[in-house]
């Protein structure tokens, strides 16, 4: 059977030696990840996630999901996976994608899309130390409330505490079609970059899983404790909407 041809003659061999791959801008891509574990304090279990430190410009020694550039031999699923590695030592941890982050002035250096992505770390097996770019890493307890509400959208404030206690801030807007995260204004006390909706997204999705499904991942090898982990997500999770 011939070979197909476009509208210049081209089989699609000779289109591949033609095409010119500067022709469009082609926009950088990174993946960021959420790992989310449970630690014990003050007597109970509490919702944790990863954070890095960065060492570098941009938003240097400010706080941020571990991620970075994606290499041209790499799924984003893989990428992340290594990001996560190289900043905080952390391996083999099961990942899912959750969303994308493609605003327009989200990183100085240029157009920057980045793919976020979420873990679930049984009880005790998250100990992120830092490294790359990253001049420290560390576990900060998570608890999600909701600021302000009307009809069009909801505040939510989440407050991150660790070495140092942070307050990150993400709206959950409604339309026609239903819900849809959206930064707010960057503010200088938040995360880096657009992590604030970045991390608000990923927590929107860790609570779309039933509770008792996310327990049973955040206590693997200690079932007796499948109860607390529930009440600490929660804890966590409670002002936030079940189902947007």
């Amino acid at each position: 059977m011939d070979e197909l041809r476009n509208a210049k003659g081209q089989t699609l061999a000779e289109f591949l030696i033609a095409y010119d791959v500067n022709k469009y801008p082609r926009p950088s891509v990174t993946a960021d990840t959420a790992a989310f574990t449970l630690v014990e304090k003050d007597g109970a279990l509490r919702l944790c996630v990863a954070l890095v430190r960065r060492g570098n410009h941009p938003d240097l020694g400010r706080y941020a999901l571990p991620g970075g550039f994606l290499n041209m031999d790499e799924t984003t699923l893989e990428g992340a996976a290594r990001e996560l590695l190289e900043e905080t030592g952390v391996s083999g941890l099961p990942l899912r994608r959750f969303g994308v982050f493609d605003a327009l002035d989200r990183d100085p250096r240029t157009r920057v899309i980045t793919v976020g992505h979420y873990g679930l770390a049984p009880l005790g097996s998250l100990r992120p130390e830092g490294g790359d770019d990253a001049a420290e890493a560390g576990l900060f307890t998570v608890q999600v409330k909701r600021e302000s509400w009307c009809p069009q959208a909801e505040t939510y404030r989440i407050l991150l505490g660790g070495k140092v206690r942070l307050l990150s801030r993400a709206q959950l807007r409604y339309d026609e079609l239903g819900s849809y995260t959206a930064a707010l204004p960057k503010a200088s006390y938040g995360l880096a970059s657009d992590h604030d909706h970045v991390l608000f997204s990923a927590l929107l999705a860790l609570n779309g899983l039933p509770r008792e499904r996310a327990a049973l991942l955040l206590t693997l090898g200690q079932p007796q404790r499948e109860r607390e982990a529930v009440a600490a997500l929660d804890y966590a999770l409670g002002a936030l909407p079940q189902r947007v």
